[in-house]
C-alpha cells in the first residue's frame, strides 16, 4: 500500500519552510571542516543544483555528516587533496555538502546520500534526474582519488574552454590547425605535443599538470608518426609548436609525466613566463580553540563537576535528530528498511522519554507508519511531512536547543552520537521494566538503526561487525540487552580512546568508572553490579531537566 499525502502537502510544506529557514539563519554561525581558503566551497540545499547546473566545468563534491568521525578525520587529507587541484581549477571546482544539516535534509535525499563521507563527480551543467545522480569516487586513498578525478576529467568535451582539449590528434591535423581552436596566440602562446603510447596516461597528467600555465595548450598524439605532420622526427615524444608554427623539440631526462612538466617548465621560465601560485594547504581545524560561550561553559562546568546524569535535553536532540534529518533523508522505506523503521518507531513510542506532545507524536507516527503493510512503501518526503503535520498541531515537543551530558568543548565533538548512544542505553533499561517486548527487541531496533538509516560509514562497519562478533540477535533476556550494549560501548570508546575526534575534555574512558561504581570494578567487572548501576543511572525517574527552557510538560 502506498500512502499519499497531497492534502497535507501544503500545510505541512510551510512548517517545514519555517523550520529550514530558522535554521538557515542559525547556520550563518555554525563552524564548518572546509573554507574557501581550502579551495572549498560550502554549498547547500538552496545552492548546490544551482551551482552545477551553471558551471562549465566538472564539480567534485564531497558529501559529510559533520558528527561522522571518518569525515572529520578525513578532513585534513581532503584539505590537501583540494589544494592540490586548485591547480585544476579552470577545469574542476570543489565543494562540500554537510548531510548534518536539517537544512540539507531534501538535498541529501535527493542525491541518495546514506553513509558518509561520499565522493561525487559531476560533469558541467550537471542536472539531476532519477537516474543520474553522479559518479561515486569510491575511495579514500589520495593517489587513487586523483587518478579517479583525472580519469573522469579527461573523458569530458569543454566547450568554454577550447585550448584544453583531451582527444588525440589525428592525421589531419597540423600546426595552423591546432592555433584556430587557441584563441589565435592572444592568450595562448605555445601548443604542447606529447606522445602518449596506448595503456599510458602521460599525456593526460602532462595537460593536467600545466594548467598552471596558461600561456600553453597541451595536445597528445596516440600515434608517434603524427610528429612528422608538424616538422618534427617521428621519433619525437615532447614538443613545443608557438605561435609562428615553429616547431621546438624538448628532451625530457626521462619519460615520465615528471620530467615531461620540469622540461615544459624550464623552457617556458627561460621564455619570461611564469606559472599560476599553487594553493597553501591549511590544517584541520582545532577544534580545542573554537570559541565556547557563556551558556556552553557553565553547562561543561556543570557536567564536569557533578555526577554523571541522564539529561532530557540529550534525548530530546536525538529523537529530534532522528526525525528531522536521518530518517527523512532516506528516498524509500521498503522491506527491510521499513520493518527497520517501524521496529525502531516502536521502540521510541513504547519507552518514549518525552513530553507530552512527544508522546502524542510518536503514538501518531507509530500508527501511521505500523499501518502499512508488508509490501508497501513509503517516500522519505511523505515520512517528514508527516512529522511536520503532526508536529504542527501540537504544543512544543522538542524544547531542547542544544546538548547537555553531550555537551562539547569545540564544535564537531561529542553531540548526536553521544546522545545517540545515551538514548540506546535509556530505552535498553526502561524496555527492562515491561514485557511490552521480547528480549533483544530494542537491540534488533537498534540494529535496523544503524545498518539502514546512520550517516556515518564507518561507524556503520565497525557496530555491523561488532554485533556478529558480539552476536546481537542471540540476546535473550533484559538483562542482558543492557549489558550487551553497555560492553559494546565501552569496546567502542577503547577504539577510539586518544582519536583525533575525542574531546579532550571528555576522554573515550570506560564506563563505569571506579570513583562512579567501586564495587562494580575487581579484577574483573562485576556484572551484577554493573547492571544494578546502569539500571538506576538510565532510570526514567533519574533524569535531569537541566539545560532545558523549563522542566514544565514533562511527566
Amino acid at each position: 500500500m502506498i500512502h499519499s499525502l497531497r492534502p497535507l502537502v501544503l500545510a505541512a510544506c510551510l512548517c517545514v519552510c519555517a523550520r529550514l529557514a530558522t535554521a538557515t539563519t542559525a547556520a550563518v554561525m555554525e563552524p564548518s571542516l572546509y573554507s574557501r581558503e581550502d579551495n572549498v566551497q560550502i554549498l547547500n540545499n538552496d545552492t548546490l543544483e544551482i551551482e552545477l547546473y551553471n558551471s562549465s566545468s566538472c564539480s567534485f563534491v564531497q558529501f559529510i555528516n559533520y558528527f561522522c568521525g571518518d569525515c572529520r578525520r578525513f578532513a585534513s587529507t581532503f584539505k590537501r587533496i583540494s589544494a592540490r587541484l586548485y591547480d585544476w581549477r579552470r577545469l574542476l571546482t570543489v565543494s562540500v555538502v554537510d548531510c548534518a544539516q536539517e537544512r540539507n535534509v531534501q538535498i541529501c535525499r535527493d542525491y541518495n546520500i546514506r553513509q558518509t563521507p561520499t565522493l561525487r563527480l559531476y560533469p558541467p551543467h550537471f542536472q539531476r534526474t532519477a537516474q543520474q545522480i553522479g559518479y561515486d569516487v569510491d575511495t579514500l586513498e589520495p593517489s587513487a582519488i586523483n587518478a579517479k578525478v583525472a580519469e573522469y576529467l579527461s573523458q569530458i568535451k569543454y566547450t568554454t574552454v577550447e585550448q584544453v582539449n583531451f582527444a588525440a590528434i589525428t592525421a589531419a591535423d597540423s600546426a595552423p590547425t591546432l592555433h584556430k581552436y587557441v584563441d589565435d596566440c592572444r592568450a595562448v602562446f605555445y601548443i604542447v605535443l606529447v606522445y602518449q603510447p596506448a595503456e599510458s596516461t602521460i599525456g593526460r597528467d602532462l595537460l593536467l599538470e600545466l594548467l598552471r600555465w596558461p600561456m600553453v595548450a597541451v595536445r597528445r598524439l596516440a600515434d608517434q608518426q603524427l610528429f612528422a605532420n608538424f616538422g618534427l622526427p617521428s621519433s619525437s615524444k615532447l614538443a613545443l609548436i608557438d605561435c609562428m608554427d615553429n616547431a621546438i623539440p624538448l628532451q625530457p631526462v626521462e619519460d615520465a609525466t615528471l620530467a615531461y612538466v620540469a622540461s615544459v617548465s624550464k623552457y617556458l621560465q627561460a621564455a619570461g613566463f611564469d606559472a599560476v601560485a599553487p594553493l597553501a594547504t591549511t590544517p584541520a581545524p582545532n577544534v580545542t580553540k573554537f570559541y565556547v560561550d557563556e551558556e556552553q561553559a557553565a553547562i561543561i562546568s556543570t557536567v564536569l563537576q557533578g555526577q554523571p546524569k541522564v539529561y532530557r535535553a540529550d534525548l530530546e536532540q536525538a529523537i529530534d535528530k532522528l526525525l528531522h534529518i536521518e530518517l527523512p533523508k532516506v528516498q524509500l522505506f521498503k522491506g527491510e528498511n521499513m520493518r527497520a523503521l517501524q521496529q525502531l518507531l516502536n521502540v521510541l513510542r513504547l519507552f518514549n522519554p518525552l513530553n507530552a506532545s512527544g508522546k502524542q507524536l510518536m503514538d501518531r507516527l507509530h500508527d501511521f507508519v505500523g499501518s502499512i503493510d508488508a509490501s508497501g512503501e513509503l517516500s522519505g518526503v511523505a515520512f517528514q511531512l508527516q512529522v511536520e503535520n503532526h508536529e504542527r498541531k501540537l504544543a512544543k515537543v522538542f524544547k531542547a536547543k542544544r546538548y547537555v551530558g553531550c555537551v562539547a568543548s569545540g564544535p564537531f565533538l561529542r553531540g548526536f552520537t553521544c546522545s545517540l548512544w545515551t538514548l540506546f542505553h535509556h530505552l535498553t533499561v526502561e524496555s527492562a521494566k515491561s514485557t511490552s517486548l521480547p528480549p533483544g527487541a530494542v537491540l534488533t531496533a537498534i540494529h535496523g538503526f544503524v545498518k539502514h538509516f546512520f550517516g556515518c560509514g564507518d561507524c556503520v562497519q565497525h557496530f555491523l561487525g561488532m554485533a556478529e562478533r558480539r552476536k546481537l540477535f542471540e540476546v535473550r533476556s533484559a538483562d542482558e540487552q543492557i549489558l550487551w550494549l553497555w560492553e559494546a560501548h565501552n569496546e567502542v570508546n577503547q577504539r577510539i580512546a586518544g582519536d583525533s575526534t575525542e574531546d579532550p575534555k571528555f576522554p573515550k574512558l570506560q564506563y563505569p568508572s571506579e570513583q562512579l561504581c567501586n564495587s562494580c570494578h575487581n579484577t574483573t567487572w562485576n556484572r551484577l553490579e554493573v547492571l544494578a548501576f546502569l539500571k538506576g543511572a538510565y532510570d526514567r525517574r533519574n533524569l535531569s531537566s537541566y539545560g532545558l527552557p523549563t522542566p514544565m510538560g514533562y511527566d
